[in-house]
């Protein structure tokens, strides 16, 4: 995790998926579609304020919309 624009949580992540994967930029509160649905970061603890946190010190919290 990096703070590149101030104010703004850009986190990277790998979803996995029955034999695919893919690697996708959440920005957070904004949905991106993955799989059948889409997939949103909702929340992260700490929020990175002028620094940059440990990744081993970020906590996330996503929702997924969709699926079968």
């Amino acid at each position: 995790m990096q703070c590149i624009v101030e104010g703004r949580l850009i986190v990277r992540a790998t979803v996995f998926g029955g034999g695919w994967s893919k690697q996708v930029e959440l920005t957070l509160g904004i949905p991106v579609p993955v799989a059948d649905g889409m997939l949103t970061l909702v929340d992260a603890t700490p929020v990175p304020i002028n620094e940059t946190a440990a990744g081993s010190a970020a906590r996330f919290t996503f929702k997924f919309q969709g699926g079968r």
